[in-house]
């Protein structure tokens, strides 16, 4: 059991009880085991990383590289997939960039082990990036560092409007929140 709880709680978000209940549940009622399995093999077989934007493709198609009917002239640039999926559902039409984590310097994430080396391989003059990071000191940081290193490589550089709280993270934002703050981005200062 504590070999299973330990395999459980390797997944992102979940604790020692939460895997505790999963493992007890389906031990008591058997027949979750197959639905959650076929769920699994659906997941192994349909699902994978864009090699572009880091986001989700479902049968090999992006939600944002695939379709061309999104304006390819802006890029939003956010942390992780769960804020992409934010952004997915709010009213921004452009393309979108996950860089899978922020600079953290105190856990010893620089620039190298995020994927903003493949941001700069999809802009140019152009592109407008839109930064979408959360409002954390590590956010602050990396929104910072790509802004300064994308100065005069590409047309545009914006935030997101800061109708976010600080120390806001994108997961726990609200629908209408996230709409006012795109709609009301602006231009960083040269």
């Amino acid at each position: 059991m504590d070999k299973i709880i330990e395999e459980l709680k390797s997944i992102d978000g979940i604790g020692k009880k939460v895997a505790e209940k999963i493992l007890f549940d389906l031990i008591i009622n058997k027949n979750k085991i197959s639905s959650l399995e076929t769920v699994i093999n659906e997941i192994k077989k349909s699902y994978s990383e864009c090699n572009t934007c880091f986001y989700f493709k479902e049968n090999n198609v992006c939600t944002f590289c695939n379709n061309k009917n999104r304006n390819q002239n802006i890029i939003c640039v956010v942390s992780t997939k769960l804020d992409a999926i934010k952004i997915a559902k709010s009213n921004y039409n452009g393309l979108i960039h996950v860089l899978n984590g922020e600079i953290n310097l105190n856990k010893n994430i620089g620039p190298e082990k995020i994927k903003i080396s493949e941001l700069f391989v999809r802009i140019s003059k152009g592109i407008e990036l839109l930064l979408a990071l959360n409002l954390t000191f590590e956010g602050e940081v990396t929104s910072n560092y790509i802004a300064n290193k994308a100065k005069g490589i590409c047309e545009k550089i914006s935030r997101i409007a800061r109708g976010i709280p600080l120390g806001g993270v994108l997961d726990y934002i609200d629908q209408e929140t996230l709409n006012d703050a795109i709609l009301n981005r602006k231009k960083l200062d040269d």
